[in-house]
């Protein structure tokens, strides 16, 4: 949950944040949070780490904007070695966040104020409880900006080589190819 610290709000250890303030405000007002999360999962075998930001929301008429710009890293294996190493990421994203209750009255917003667009867009949900949760944007946001292929840079050593010498049999499987090298050789 969001912390109060002085002049401006923390969110420390927390993608959650209590909108009730806000909801209640003028359309166009905003507040801002400082992002610090020490480890955020990603999914089952990957987690960021450091990441931190600023996180801006703005009240519109019915939603909340979330502008979130965020930095960390990743420990992810090279595709190349198999080695581990830190991939640094860095994101930016501006999402919606659809208000479901009433902040006045605690009644639903009646779903006919759902428009098919926000079922195609899939806007994301403030609770019941006025709360407006960052993980899963935050989440899938630095999903995407992490490489398909992960590679540690231009110094990897590359996969680890065996050699074979000139006594030593070949395997009968690149048989084939090591009489390419013979043919290049003589070439």
């Amino acid at each position: 949950m969001a912390l109060d610290h002085g002049h401006g709000l923390d969110l420390q250890n927390d993608t959650v944040v209590n909108v009730v303030g806000l909801l209640k405000g003028q359309v166009g007002n905003t507040r801002s949070y400082a992002l610090h999360l020490d480890a955020f999962p990603l999914d089952d075998e990957l987690t960021a780490e450091g990441v931190s930001g600023e996180v801006r929301l703005t009240r519109l008429q019915d939603r909340i904007l979330a502008d979130v710009n965020a930095r960390g890293r990743v420990e992810l294996e090279c595709v190349r070695c198999l080695r581990p190493y830190e991939q640094p990421f860095e994101t930016a994203f501006t999402e919606e966040y659809r208000q479901m209750v009433d902040v006045r009255t605690g009644a639903n917003i009646p779903a006919e104020l759902v428009t098919d667009k926000d079922v195609a867009d899939e806007v994301f949900e403030i609770d019941e409880n006025h709360e407006l949760d960052l993980g899963e944007a935050l989440r899938q946001w630095i999903v995407l900006t992490l490489p398909m292929r992960a590679d540690c840079g231009p110094d990897c050593p590359g996969p680890d080589v065996t050699e074979v010498g000139e006594s030593e049999p070949v395997d009968e499987r690149f048989a084939a190819l090591s009489r390419l090298l013979d043919e290049d050789s003589a070439g």
